[in-house]
């Protein structure tokens, strides 16, 4: 699969302009508000639409949900209580016809790719929690759709719209941080995860329970390989099982390597590499690991390895001068974090999120210029970019290499081995199973509308 030819066959793929392509000039007045339709609404997503609804810039008009009689559903339902209510964002989707401006999508990763094809498919613009989708093709599906609808898309993340973003791009633009002199990339999340309960001795899929009320298991699975419910997945512990979930990679990874990903110019590796691994199963994923990309020298940048670690105990190994404890956010130990190490002995250090860098190795560098201040959040960007007042931040041609590197990070992992990888031909070039878990399996009857350009 040819990433050239791949968006090349969207047949009329334009550049994202700054209206989407559904709204004309002046649709828009200083009263109005985008109208936005919720997918997934309990959980994180509960918090995502508060975000949403306290900036003043947007009517909640629609609430779809796989789980409506769920108590983590309650909250949303009981803030907008006329909202109409739907259990498949499809049905939601033809129901509100032309009443709907922009959807969010925040469902299991699994699920995020069907909902946010079929809205772009329909003109709408698109926010989605990360990873956006689960293999390779998704994700290129996803950019050339976005580039053919010329629709807002946004992914959620906020070191691409608070003060990490502006301070960092103003580092490497103005030369403070000197990507030529680049030695040592690494990025790392060493806090407790879901699946380390598990201990690393999963021994198959969990067995069949009896399905809530309610619940439409149909939809929560979506295209995705079919498991009968099972309590192992609900609520969040679908995280764990490679199935329906990105792991550590795909759920820290945005918070820690956007910034470096972006203003580096990393794009896509050239290799990857797997070490350090504990509890490794092939259903959910390893208590521990260190995964090791490396991308090819580009303009003044030289060749450099990107490095991440996760497990409690897979800390990285710290600089001299690294200042353990000490967290302008937090006050205590970075983790998650990044290090950038830099051939005149300098490095710098960071967590994660909107958290700044600061300087270490030859000590504190205070004078330097201050990021923009008050920045707009992701959730406002997204829909003063609908309302076309600004441009998002994360647009999926930010958004999408970001996330397929997750891709071959994950496929690894699954794999418990390294492997080569081919950024042109999108692929595993002499790995059979890699590529086909880049790829990603075949989507289940009913559900194969989504896997086309339209």
């Amino acid at each position: 699969m040819n990433r050239r030819n791949f968006l090349k066959g969207a047949a009329s793929a334009v550049a994202m302009p700054l209206l989407p392509a559904c709204f004309s000039p002046g649709a828009y007045t200083a009263n109005s508000k985008v109208r936005l339709a919720c997918v997934g609404i309990g959980n994180q997503a509960w918090n995502d639409i508060r975000r949403f609804a306290k900036s003043g810039l947007c009517e909640i008009v629609a609430l779809c949900d796989t789980d409506l009689e769920g108590r983590h559903c309650a909250p949303a339902l009981s803030a907008f209580p006329d909202a109409p209510r739907f259990t498949d964002f499809r049905r939601m989707l033809d129901a509100l016809g032309g009443k709907v401006d922009a959807v969010a999508v925040m469902t299991p990763d699994h699920s995020h790719f069907p909902a946010l094809m079929d809205a772009m498919r329909r003109g709408i613009a698109v926010y989605s929690e990360k990873p956006l989708a689960h293999s390779m093709r998704e994700h290129e599906l996803l950019l050339a759709q976005a580039k053919k609808s010329g629709i807002v898309t946004q992914m959620g993340n906020q070191g691409h719209s608070e003060a990490n973003l502006y301070q960092f791009r103003h580092y490497v633009e103005s030369g403070v941080i000197d990507k030529s002199k680049l030695t040592k990339l690494v990025a790392h999340m060493n806090s407790d995860r879901r699946w380390y309960k598990f201990g690393g001795k999963v021994a198959g899929y969990p067995a069949a329970e009896e399905l809530p009320k309610g619940l439409d298991w149909n939809a929560w699975v979506a295209g995705a390989v079919y498991h009968d419910y099972s309590s192992a997945y609900a609520n969040g512990e679908w995280r764990s099982w490679y199935d329906f979930g990105s792991g550590c990679l795909g759920d820290w990874g945005a918070h820690t390597m956007d910034t470096m990903h972006r203003f580096f110019d990393l794009g896509l590796p050239t290799s990857v590499r797997i070490s350090d691994v504990k509890g490794w199963n092939s259903f959910v994923f390893p208590l521990q690991d260190t995964l090791t990309f490396s991308f090819a020298a580009k303009g003044t940048r030289p060749a450099i390895d990107l490095e991440w670690r996760e497990g409690i105990a897979n800390e990285p190994e710290l600089p001299k001068g690294y200042k353990k404890g000490f967290s302008l956010a937090s006050g205590s130990f970075l983790k998650p974090g990044k290090i950038i190490g830099l051939s005149d002995g300098t490095f710098w250090q960071g967590s994660s999120h909107g958290s700044t860098l600061f300087r270490c190795g030859d000590g504190y560098a205070p004078d330097y210029p201050a990021p923009k201040t008050n920045p707009d959040s992701h959730y406002v960007n997204f829909l003063r970019s609908v309302a076309g007042e600004e441009r998002p931040n994360s647009p999926f041609e930010v958004a999408v290499p970001l996330c397929e590197v997750f891709s071959i990070g994950i496929a690894a992992q699954r794999l418990n081995r390294g492997f080569e990888f081919d950024p042109a031909a999108m692929t595993a070039p002499h790995d059979e199973e890699a590529a086909l878990l880049l790829r990603g399996p075949e989507p289940r009857r009913g559900w194969e509308e989504f896997y086309t350009v339209a």
